[in-house]
Order: structure tokens, then C-alpha cells, then sequence
């Protein structure tokens, strides 16, 4: 299982704080749940500007993405992950760092975001 978390650079504690908005996230960490190990690459969509949502689908894609995890995932980017298979869950408001929603996702305590949901709006 390959997971995506929107990151932001900054550490707290040795902690990857996560970024609040998908598609403006600096970073994404890329945790691969087999062998435990994660790697920060930089969102191609930062360099791309409008309409880069679809570089974000190809960049998970390349690194065997299955999953991604996030606070909230504007309509573009929703339906990109989605028509590439990949999952995408919802990781609760009080939860600041990227470990923390990584296991909150392996327990099983996550839910699938069915909708697009930027900006925090629930429908």
C-alpha cells in the first residue's frame, strides 16, 4: 500500500505537519506501507499553475500511489484520483501530522471521501 499526504515542509518535533489544501500543498510525502519508508516530492502543480491538477494524478501514478489522504480535495483533483483507481480518505480537522493520519488510516478509522469537498464546505 503506497499512501499520499498533502505536506507542508515544515517539521515539528521531527513531525511532517500536514498541508490543509490539496492541490496548494508545497509537497506531497509518499509512505510506502510495506517497507516503511517515506519520501517528500515537491507538487508539480506549483510550477504548472492552472490546470495542473492532472500532473498531481501522473505524479502519484509513476510512485504506485493507491491512496491518498487529505483535508479537503477541490473537484479537479477529485476526479482525476478517482478516474486514475487511486482512494482517497479524509483526515479529521484536529489531526496536525502526517504519521498520526497514516495510522489513524491503517486502524481503519478513516472515512472515503465521496464528494469533492474544498474548502472544508460538507454537503
Amino acid at each position: 500500500m503506497i499512501i499520499a499526504i498533502p505536506a507542508v515542509e515544515t517539521e515539528v518535533n521531527g513531525k511532517k505537519l500536514i498541508s490543509p489544501h490539496f492541490g496548494k500543498a508545497p509537497a506531497f510525502v509518499i509512505f510506502n506501507g510495506i517497507t516503511g519508508e517515506s519520501m517528500l516530492v515537491e507538487n508539480p502543480k506549483k510550477r504548472a499553475g492552472y490546470g495542473g491538477g492532472r500532473l498531481i494524478a501522473d505524479l502519484f501514478m509513476r510512485n504506485g500511489v493507491d491512496v491518498v489522504l487529505v483535508k479537503e480535495m477541490g473537484e479537479g483533483a477529485f476526479f482525476n484520483l478517482q478516474t486514475a483507481g487511486i482512494k482517497i480518505f479524509l483526515i479529521p480537522e484536529n489531526i496536525k501530522f502526517v504519521e498520526d493520519a497514516i495510522s489513524l488510516y491503517n486502524e481503519g478509522k478513516l472515512q472515503p471521501l465521496t464528494q469533492p469537498s474544498e474548502g472544508g464546505h460538507h454537503h
